[in-house]
């Protein structure tokens, strides 16, 4: 087997270029040395490459190696070595990283690894995303149509589904990205990695209700989103704030466990799917529409709800024991190094298949301006995305040495 062709790019001092070092000795290969500190071809070119210093780099038979791990480094070297022998392991540099396991991310994952590539997803939650807190899905080709089947159980088909083609998915919360240069950086809570490409599906936020009283009995009766428990709600009169697909999937559940249920509806008519809004009403749930809910209020426990419904200009009080606020998404603060990314009503704007200003960065679902926000929407624009990304990466190759 002919010997492997390596080249050292190194600062000379720091503890991870010493491990790299002795690695290479121990099993008795040669390297070409490029000091970074006294060459200013080699650091001009390092920061090109990686968006900044970057110690070691190594490039090992035409494959370019940002600070390995040892068993990264051995394996590109064709070296036989047993793993726990190995002061660091694992796996650091991918082709991918996917920022956001919900539906969009997830599918992400998938499609890029389909095109072969080596792919990481990285969310600080459990995969999923919103789908979580979904009571049943069936607005979903091909799924729910025939028994009932929950948000959580669909999220579980998707991460596996991503598993079982080869993505790594991990948890962990992403601090910044580093967008620069022909590899980009992501420091996050379960590890600092590299990667050809990001994806960014970090998905929205829920919207705020900004009224008298709602900080107060926040999680005291007052809750964010559709994920709700049965036990909490069960034979209590609960409000629903929203008119979406989220409020009538909480209306929905909800209207199984507590004694009465009430959508207030911000718009003239709900916005949900047709069917959720059928659904809600035939579990005995009222809707009413143009509704502005102006405060909340209570002693120990929440009270009552206080709003003004469209042509009735007196304030109506309604008694409750819980409200469940579900306006639909709004916009997350950008990841750090994120900042610059075009921005549309404070969703990441892109042109075809997620693609932005920047080289290799992509985004997807939720967290852009998609026009239509449905589960089948979401999950396209991240299958097409990863299929962009194999585009972009097979016509911006890698710098190659001599």
């Amino acid at each position: 087997m002919p010997a492997a062709k390596v080249v050292f790019f190194t600062d000379g001092v720091s503890e991870s270029n010493r491990l790299v070092k002795e690695s290479l000795e121990a099993h008795h290969l040669s390297w070409t040395e490029k000091n970074i500190s006294t060459d200013a071809d080699s650091n001009a070119f390092i920061r090109k490459l990686c968006g900044a210093i970057a110690s070691p780099v190594l490039y090992v038979n035409d494959k370019w190696l940002p600070d390995p791990t040892q068993e990264e480094l051995l394996e590109a070297t064709g070296m036989r070595f047993d793993v726990e022998s190995l002061e660091t392991r694992g796996q650091t540099i991918f082709d991918v990283i996917v920022v956001g396991l919900g539906p969009a991310g997830l599918a992400a994952c998938h499609g890029a690894r389909l095109g072969g590539l080596s792919v990481l997803g990285l969310d600080e939650n459990e995969p999923g995303g919103h789908l979580l807190g979904l009571t049943d899905v069936d607005e979903y080709l091909g799924v729910g149509y025939d028994d009932s089947i929950t948000g959580r159980e669909v999220a579980d088909n998707f991460s596996e589904h991503a598993r079982h083609v080869g993505a790594v998915l991990m948890r962990g919360k992403v601090n910044s990205i580093r967008i620069q240069g022909a590899f980009k950086r992501v420091h996050s809570t379960g590890g600092n990695f590299w990667a050809r490409a990001v994806i960014i599906a970090t998905g929205a936020a829920q919207r705020e209700l900004k009224i008298q009283g709602v900080e107060q009995f926040l999680n005291r009766g007052i809750r964010y989103g559709a994920q709700v428990d049965a036990q909490i709600y069960g034979g209590r009169r609960v409000c629903v704030v929203g008119g979406g697909d989220e409020a009538m999937h909480a209306a929905i559940f909800l209207g199984q466990h507590a004694k009465h249920v009430t959508v207030l509806c911000p718009d003239d008519n709900p916005s949900a799917e047709p069917l959720l809004v059928q659904r809600a009403i035939g579990h005995k749930v009222r809707i009413i529409p143009g509704t502005k809910v102006v405060a909340v209020k209570g002693t120990d426990t929440l009270d009552y709800m206080f709003f003004v419904e469209k042509g009735i200009p007196e304030e109506q009080g309604l008694p409750i024991d819980a409200m469940v606020i579900a306006l639909g998404p709004a916009p997350k603060t950008p990841i750090p190094g994120l900042e610059r990314l075009p921005q549309e009503n404070g969703y990441f704007a892109h042109g075809e298949g997620g693609k932005t200003m920047f080289g290799g960065i992509y985004v997807a679902g939720d967290s852009t301006n998609i026009e239509i926000r449905t589960l089948m929407s979401v999950v396209a624009s991240g299958s097409l995305c990863a299929k962009r990304l194999w585009q972009w990466l097979a016509s911006n190759p890698l710098p190659k040495l001599k």
